[in-house]
């Protein structure tokens, strides 16, 4: 007898080929016919992945007669009725590194519950169990992770889990292989770091650090929302980067270069940057995974989920993941200022920011963020992090008033606890309730306009000031042309509005061969820049046709902001930036 009445089986007795083995048993199909379906997108990643384009094949039985299964649509099949338990039988190609989707190979398996455990229709909110096989002999030194509820495991974690819906089956991600784990508490609560991927990486360092973010935010929101953690982190190749929130969990990847290594010295910028991941992913079991959207409560995972709040929720969680360190005595105030910096930089290099709005980058997050193309500079701007810069403004403004955006998150939290999630269009009456300030004018200009948040004014009442030095040397030809050269040297991954490269007729995909009839590259280009020459005459492919223009350099005032610390600042300014960023 199964468990539950509905039992998924999981095997993969043959990694090589990146092809996990699933049964689904359901005691009760439907007497009409059971429909079944893979989820479109999954939460925390708000983009239409079809994950059933990567079954490769499926059949349907009962009591070991094939039943009839159709294909309704790209991600649904119903199975025709029958008289007992109903077996669906499929594979699931996994060859995706990243965090949202499966892989699997000799060397380690993954999953999210997504990619994997078919929807039974009507049976949504039933409990369910999972049985996970070990793969073999060959593979005796591998382990599982994860935090899905044990029923019967053996100490390798191979064996039977359970589930309480399927929304909660999918929010609980699967690392299979050889893992070195490192366990430490934070505020009394378990936490584990697992790491699987090749690495030397000193787990004791990492974990240290990680408890000090971990207490922080659950002080910070004053109570842990879980029994336990895991952060599960794949140690990748430098060009691997991401993170996926779940309840009581994380997936991870990142640069194995980026970790620390016993006795050897190591980059504290990436690592920070690491630490910053971890610290994101982290703030969301709070902020996403809890307190949410309403529209988020019991998504369809169907069709698309659409709100204006991401900047929210992903933008307050992007400004928060690195005060966090600073807060926790893991980056020092410099290094947040340098930070910053480079945020409102990247920020204020990017066109894309007069034209949409942050409410409406949050709306088209379907078909936009995470679709970039050589248009996207000039035509988008992202909430996480235009949102963290008016988490910034807004934070600092209600700090000048004796107030804060931690109040705020706090409230969120209490309503959340409360029962309540968030409604569209009542971030703004929050505010007001909370702090007695509805900051209108940020409101207005920078969530439903395009206007910059005004962070030079509000950043001097708290000691720092702007200065801008000259771009490096390494942006020059974007400065004087106004394009943006890909890593094959002379190809253009970008040309910009109201550009030089855009008033000559070059475009994105362009590869100059030629200028002043010398061979191009980007060292020559830059040479001629510096030079002052008033036009250029280039050749340049457009796919397989030869053409010619000229280009005459102008500069583009590309922007380049320094944060530092006043020489003039007054005391009560000291104390203002002292009990924002909780330093003594």
């Amino acid at each position: 007898m199964k468990p539950h009445d509905i039992h998924y089986a999981v095997r993969f007795n043959t990694p090589q080929n990146h092809l996990f083995e699933i049964e689904c048993h359901i005691a009760k199909p439907a007497t009409e016919g059971q429909q079944l379906s893979l989820p479109a997108w999954l939460p925390g990643s708000y983009l239409v992945r079809d994950f059933a384009r990567h079954i490769v094949s499926i059949q349907a039985s009962s009591d070991g007669k094939v039943i009839k299964l159709a294909k309704v649509d790209k991600s649904t099949w119903r199975a025709a009725p029958c008289p007992g338990a109903l077996v669906i039988r499929y594979q699931v190609y996994a060859y995706d590194l990243s965090v949202r989707t499966a892989y699997l190979d000799h060397s380690r398996g993954y999953f999210n519950g997504s990619s994997l455990f078919l929807q039974v229709a009507g049976q949504e909110h039933k409990r369910c169990s999972v049985e996970i096989h070990h793969p073999g002999k060959a593979y005796a030194d591998w382990s599982i992770a994860t935090t899905l509820p044990m029923l019967k495991t053996n100490a390798r974690g191979f064996g039977t889990y359970e589930a309480d819906s399927y929304q909660s089956l999918i929010d609980y991600p699967v690392e299979i292989g050889t893992l070195a784990i490192a366990e430490f508490k934070a505020m009394g609560v378990p936490h584990r770091l697992i790491v699987s991927g090749k690495h030397e990486a000193d787990l004791k360092t990492i974990s240290r650090d990680l408890k000090k973010i971990c207490e922080h935010h659950i002080r910070f929101f004053g109570t842990a929302p879980f029994q336990h953690y895991d952060f599960l982190l794949y140690a990748a190749a430098d060009n691997q980067y991401g993170g996926l929130e779940h309840r009581d969990s994380t997936s991870l990847i990142c640069p194995r270069s980026w970790l620390p290594v016993k006795h050897e010295e190591h980059d504290r910028q990436q690592y920070q940057d690491f630490l910053g991941l971890c610290s994101h992913e982290y703030f969301h079991a709070w902020h996403v995974k809890r307190i949410r959207p309403s529209v988020f409560a019991d998504p369809d995972l169907g069709h698309e989920a659409y709100t204006r709040l991401l900047w929210v929720f992903e933008g307050f969680t992007a400004y928060y993941d690195t005060l966090a360190l600073v807060r926790s005595s893991l980056m020092s105030e410099q290094e947040y200022l340098a930070t910053l910096s480079k945020d409102i930089t990247r920020y204020l290099r990017t066109p894309g920011r007069k034209v949409q709005a942050l409410e409406e980058s949050s709306f088209d997050t379907w078909i936009k963020l995470y679709k970039p193309d050589e248009n996207t500079p000039n035509s988008q701007i992202s909430y996480y992090l235009k949102g963290s810069l008016v988490a910034l403004a807004m934070d600092i403004s209600l700090r000048l008033k004796g107030r804060s955006l931690d109040e705020v998150m706090h409230a969120l939290w209490q309503r959340y606890q409360s029962g309540q999630l968030v409604d569209e269009g009542s971030m703004q009456a929050l505010i007001r309730e909370t702090c007695g300030d509805k900051l209108s004018t940020l409101f207005r200009d920078c969530v439903q306009g395009c206007e910059d948040p005004p962070l030079e004014k509000l950043l001097a009442k708290f000691g720092i000031s702007f200065s801008s030095p000259k771009a490096n040397d390494a942006d020059t030809v974007r400065q004087w042309l106004g394009l943006q050269l890909a890593n094959d040297d002379t190809r253009i991954s970008h040309v910009f509005s109201g550009s030089a490269a855009e008033q000559a007729g070059l475009a994105a995909g362009d590869v100059i061969i030629a200028h002043d009839q010398l061979k191009a590259s980007s060292k020559s280009l830059k040479q001629q820049l510096k030079r002052g020459r008033k036009q250029i005459n280039l050749h340049f492919f457009r796919r397989d046709e030869l053409m010619t223009t000229s280009i005459k350099p102008h500069d583009h005032a590309l922007a380049n902001v320094s944060l530092t610390l006043s020489d003039k600042r007054k005391p009560e300014q000291d104390q203002l930036r002292q009990d924002w960023l909780e330093i003594s």
